[in-house]
């Protein structure tokens, strides 16, 4: 609701965080903010990180001032509507007056905190509600589960900030809602749940505005914006060119409303060029029965599912795999290189140190770690390889760090790529132990939205499966990912001999708008070389 005055809370930053501390504040009282504007600093044990603004409006109130360690869901500031004035730090605030034309219950006794959709990822601006887990009137602990949100990213099982009484449920299952909107809200243990208000209903929303039909012949439909799965399937499975919609969403985005409103107010006008050329036939298509239409343009007819098929509906992750492999290969360039690599030597280092990492480490010492290990230094030598392009903007960001994803199969849920920040500062036992613990964590579905964004690099190991070679699709916003096939024995000439090594290939999918097959060449020559000489033994020392 635009009149509301909203709490800004302190976030919980990490799985077993339950306190932060308040840094500098970046906007003064009375200044105006704008959602996902830096607000203010926070640091905890783990982390120390820079908290963006969960609404638009006025800082109203800074209530905790910085140095101040607090727990997690203490309300640090206030903002209101835009145009309200600031009522400095500490100042009272009525909350006792209703935003115009809304009709409120009495408030139950002690404090009402409300529970507002988080931010689950860096580029995440909207999330769909799952299953509530706690229904109105019950009891709930800080940290309990809450609800279950879905982004274009990742699944998440929220966890209640506050300990009380859940009074409201204000967003229902299966909607889909911008970051930092109100979901529920708690009130102090033993508050009764009350019951639902009437309240006045707003005018209904006008359809999102059509811009005109004029749109660059290189625009694609929706092609180089951020635009959400759902939003994305919407408009291929209405035939909708996203480029005449309007978005009202943070930066102009385009939400799912907006294409809802969009088809309800005038279906046939914002349909993409290629539905004009249709027969006039089918016009009278809604009369036939549904076995009898043909299949929507642009798709392969679909087979009816018989006695002996089985028909299963698709998770969220593998959809939205689905969205994104075909975005990327929509996106980028793709070229594949592969080079054959003698690993013998990495073979006699694990054979004399494998014992011995098994009793430390409690793991086996397995041939990724080494790879990792040459890659991270492979691109450090080879920037280009370490990027990421906006074409856009027609600029090419290199990136003087290595964040690596590592593509991990969770059964029963799909691929995932949970990213080892700064891997380019591990030696190889620490690489080998980052590895193993985002394995893990995806495995026992561990991981946050945090730890699935931001790579700058990846590695995909289909090695174990018995490969030869692979051609991955690159994993956006990168612009290369590295296969690591199965190793095996096989003949190779050494000198004027012959030798059985262990040997594996080694598969590039790069981006040939970021570099030319000159670089990618260069690159894996570096990364063979690596393995096939350097002294690995004092890296295990």
């Amino acid at each position: 609701m635009p009149d509301e005055i909203n709490d800004v809370s302190m976030p919980k930053l990490g799985e077993s965080v339950t306190e932060g501390t308040v840094g500098r504040w970046l906007k003064q009282v009375g200044d105006p903010v704008a959602f996902d504007d830096p607000l203010f600093e926070v640091s905890t044990d783990k982390v120390d990180s820079e908290i963006p603004s969960p609404y638009d409006g006025v800082l109203l109130e800074v209530l905790v001032a910085p140095g101040d360690t607090v727990p997690v869901g203490t309300p640090l500031a206030r903002i209101g509507p835009p145009g309200a004035i600031g009522l400095g730090e500490h100042s009272p605030v009525d909350e006792s007056v209703a935003p115009p034309g809304e009709i409120t219950a009495p408030a139950p006794a002690g404090a009402v905190h409300e529970v507002t959709l988080p931010k689950l990822g860096e580029s995440v601006t909207e999330g769909t509600v799952g299953r509530w887990l706690k229904a109105q009137g019950d009891p709930v602990a800080f940290d309990d589960p809450l609800f279950e949100v879905s982004t274009d990213k990742v699944d998440s099982e929220i966890p209640s900030p506050y300990d009380g009484v859940l009074l409201e449920v204000l967003v229902a299952e299966g909607e889909t809602v911008p970051v930092g909107t109100v979901l529920a809200r708690i009130g102090e243990p033993g508050a009764t749940a009350p019951a639902a208000v009437p309240r006045q209903q707003p005018a209904p929303a006008q359809p999102a505005p059509v811009q005109p039909a004029a749109v660059p012949a290189n625009a694609g439909n929706g092609k180089g914006r951020l635009l959400s799965p759902v939003v994305r399937r919407l408009a291929s499975d209405n035939n909708l060119d996203l480029a005449r919609i309007r978005g009202t969403g943070g930066g102009g985005r385009i939400m799912r409303e907006d294409v809802l409103a969009a088809l309800a107010a005038s279906p046939a006008a914002e349909t993409l060029p290629a539905a004009a050329a249709q027969p006039a036939a089918a016009q009278s298509a809604a009369a036939q029965p549904a076995a009898a239409r043909p299949a929507p343009a642009g798709r392969a007819p679909q087979p009816l599912a018989g006695d002996r098929d089985e028909v299963l509906e698709m998770s969220r992750v593998r959809l939205v795999t689905a969205e994104r492999m075909v975005e990327s290969r929509r996106t980028s360039a793709h070229v594949w290189t592969s080079i054959e690599v003698d690993l013998e030597a990495v073979e006699q280092v694990r054979q004399r140190h494998k014992a011995a990492f098994r009793q430390a480490e409690g793991a086996s010492l397995t041939y990724l770690p080494f790879i990792g290990r040459a890659v991270c230094d492979g691109l450090r030598a080879f920037p280009p390889l370490n990027c990421s392009i906006d074409m856009d903007a027609r600029t090419i960001t290199l990136h003087h760090y290595v964040n690596l994803g590592i593509a991990v199969d969770v059964a029963g849920l799909g691929l995932m790529a949970p990213v080892i920040r700064d891997a380019d500062g591990l030696n190889l036992r620490g690489l080998a132990r980052a590895i193993r613990d985002v394995g893990t964590r995806a495995k026992e579905r561990k991981l946050g939205s945090a730890d699935l964004t931001g790579s700058t690099f990846t590695i995909s190991n289909p090695g174990p499966m018995g490969t030869y070679a692979s051609a991955a699709v690159i994993n956006q916003p990168n612009v290369a990912i590295l296969t690591t096939e199965g190793v095996a024995r096989r003949v190779v000439a050494v000198g004027d001999a012959i030798a059985v090594h262990h040997t594996c290939v080694l598969g590039l999918s790069y981006d040939h708008r970021a570099l030319d097959g000159v670089v990618a060449a260069q690159f894996l020559a570096y990364v063979r070389d690596a393995l096939q000489t350097r002294d690995w033994e004092a890296e295990l020392a």
